[in-house]
């Protein structure tokens, strides 16, 4: 199983389908807002402001709006599932419940600690699916994560705002806006802010595991000799 990601810049005024992605798709919005219709006559209507979630559901004809007056920024997130068949009714599934199918930045679960501000913007069987979770992640100037490792789910980072590092095994790579970060399960890591401002990122975890219970402490690897 494998997350792909696709980062879209929306102008004003464009619409985007009537479509379907025929796999789920989450739609986590960085900036700006969008409008999305769907359902039966694409009647119903429900918009999506910055930090808020949307779900797309594999057989949902939709469509996205740019109503506003700046650039909207969507990252999406959907699930390859390397050859594995996939289950029908999960392929032909549709939204058909009465609420909306968003979740919204401001209800979020947050915890705080060492630092590090966590916001759970989906959770475990949130749009009663298992197969994402979402959280926001913010690092404060000289915080740093303890090694761990997460061994039930894929992880998928992304940077919007601030700089740092993320160390996966013994190899370091920077963090800076824009770039994305790929943690297999069961790889030890750990995210450090070694900068003056705020770091923070998306995580996208699928199977959708709640990121602070599929989670082991981890030794930290051993530098290599030759580095």
């Amino acid at each position: 199983m494998t997350i792909r990601l696709e980062f879209n810049r929306i102008a004003p005024g464009v619409v985007i389908g009537p479509h379907r992605h025929g796999v789920e798709t989450i739609v986590y919005l960085a900036g700006g807002e969008l409008v999305f219709q769907h359902g039966e006559g694409m009647a119903r209507r429900a918009t999506v402001h910055a930090g808020d979630v949307l779900y797309e559901a594999p057989s949902e004809l939709h469509s996205v709006r740019n109503e506003g007056s700046v650039d909207a920024l969507a990252l999406l997130a959907a699930v390859t599932l390397d050859g594995t068949a996939r289950n029908l009714g999960e392929m032909l599934r549709r939204w058909q419940e009465d609420d909306e199918p968003v979740r919204r930045r401001a209800e979020a679960r947050v915890t705080a600690r060492d630092g590090i501000r966590r916001r759970f913007l989906v959770e475990p069987g949130d749009f009663r699916s298992v197969t994402f979770t979402v959280t926001e992640v913010e690092v404060e100037p000289g915080a740093a994560d303890a090694w761990h490792v997460h061994p039930g789910a894929e992880h998928a980072l992304v940077v919007f705002e601030g700089r740092g590092t993320i160390q996966v095994g013994d190899i370091e790579e920077t963090l800076e806006p824009l770039k994305g970060i790929r943690v297999l399960p069961g790889r030890p890591h750990r995210v450090v802010n070694d900068s003056r401002l705020l770091l923070r990122y998306f995580v996208c975890a699928s199977p959708g595991t709640d990121p602070t219970i599929d989670r082991a402490p981890a030794e930290a690897p051993q530098r290599r000799l030759d580095a």
